[in-house]
Formats: C-alpha cells, structure tokens, sequence
C-alpha cells in the first residue's frame, strides 16, 4: 500500500510554489494594510485575500487591469512604474557630436563650385589645375612634309617627322585633305609605334568635318617623334589651281602637360 500523500512534505518540496498557491502562510509579496477599512465597490468585487497575499501587479499606476490603485477588481495592488533617473551629475549628458571639418569643407566647396559666379568658380576658369601637381591642359600638335605639294602633279609623300614641345596624349587627328583620293596615309607612327594598325587610310577620314572620330594614342613625350608618309595622287579639287603649292598638315590634339615635359 502506497503511504498517503503528506501536503506539508509537498509544500516543503518547493516552497517558491507553495508561497504562490497559498500552501504556506506568514508570506506577503507588496501587500501593505490599507490606511482605511476596505470597501469592495461593487457587488462583482472579489475578497482582498484572493490577491493581496500573492502580489498579482501586473499593471502600471492609473491603469485599469491587474493591479488598478484602486483594486476595482480585487486582483491585488501592482507597484508604480520607477521615475526616470535624472543624469548624474558627474557624467552629464553628451552634446550632439558636430559634424567633421572635412564634410562641412566639402559642402561649402560644393556651394561654391554650384554658383558660377563665385571666387572658387572663377578663379578654376583661368586656373583648372590649381589642386594638381600635374598641370595638364588640351593642346594640338602639328606636323608638315618638308615639301609642299604641287597640285595637280602626283607625288610620293616621303616620311616627314616632328617631335613636341610637351607631353601629349591624342584623341584627334586632323589632315587637311580637301577631299576623298587627295591624299592617302600609309604610315602615322607616334612614338614609335604604328596606329595605323591595317592599311593605307584616305586622308579625308580624318577632315575637320568628319563626324565620330576618336582615336586613344600612345603618349607623346618631347623625347619621342610623330612620324607620317603617303602619297598624293596628283588630284584637283574645284576650287583649287593646278600647280599652287599646298601645304599637308596633320594634327593631333588631345590632353597634354603645360610646357616641359610629363610630370611637369
């Protein structure tokens, strides 16, 4: 036969649980005696001993519920919510952090640069490379045979060459053809190399009115030579006099290092 069930052995088991469900008296959670007598203040209000022994405050100061300062409904008294803690005096609050000195540069640069009229605008128009150590510009090289042409006589276009006063990346060729079959180029060397990369070209592709083109150059340094040849085929386009001589330019333009050299 199994012994009866001993509820004090129980209770003493856990006596946490106990205190909670009631089995062990002598235990208060909060519950202070009020300074006047209870009153229940409706006929559905439940006797203060249903929750005043086990501290049922679910709720806030003011608020209806578990734990209503009034216990309108019986379920014990919850505790006030804790006032927010003043900052101490030894560690006041932080000041908001200032913005960076480089970011509040920037902006006013960015103001400056935005109003076309301002010094920093102006003074970028006549000097763009004020922030760089490496002043470069847009400039245009040219070079001519040694010889005129003679027009309306065929001739061979021997190598002709000219090396630059400063360091010269071109983006553009210019020959002043004045028409398709005038002149053809079979050789445009820029610092020794060939960027004539197929054939013969006609010279006219490269007309000031010729629409797209765009070329990416080796770099011309002034101690290396642009080096062209061809020929001309002895023709006459209206407008023009057989026997005048003709000088045939080519140009090359595109970004270059002010006078003396990369990395001036």
């Amino acid at each position: 036969m199994n012994a009866p069930i001993n509820m004090h052995e129980m209770a003493k088991r856990d006596p946490a649980v106990a205190c909670l469900m009631g089995a062990i008296g002598g235990y208060d959670f909060g519950y202070s005696v009020p300074s006047q007598p209870y009153v229940a203040p409706s006929a559905f209000a439940v006797g203060p001993q249903f929750g005043d022994d086990y501290g049922y405050g679910y709720g806030y100061e003011g608020e209806m519920g578990f734990g209503a300062p009034d216990d309108a409904f019986g379920f014990g008294r919850g505790h006030a919510r804790h006032p927010a803690h003043a900052p101490h005096p030894a560690h006041p609050a932080h000041p908001a952090h200032p913005a960076h000195h480089a970011h509040k540069a920037k902006a006013a640069h960015h103001a400056a640069m935005s109003d076309p009229s301002s010094t920093v605008s102006r003074t970028l128009a006549l000097d763009p490379n004020r922030n760089s150590l490496v002043k470069v510009e847009r400039y245009s090289f040219s070079f001519s045979p040694a010889t005129n042409l003679v027009l309306g006589t065929a001739s061979s276009i021997t190598n002709f060459t000219q090396q630059p006063s400063a360091s010269i990346k071109g983006e553009r060729i210019l020959m002043n053809a004045p028409a398709y079959g005038f002149v053809f180029v079979s050789t445009l060397q820029i610092a020794n190399v060939n960027v004539l990369v197929g054939g013969q070209e006609d010279a006219h592709n490269y007309a000031a009115e010729a629409q797209g083109v765009f070329l990416e150059l080796p770099r011309l340094d002034p101690q290396n030579r642009a080096t062209a040849a061809g020929s001309y085929t002895g023709s006459l386009p209206q407008g023009f006099t057989a026997g005048t001589s003709y000088p045939f330019v080519i140009t090359m333009q595109g970004p270059a290092v002010l006078a003396g050299g990369y990395g001036q």
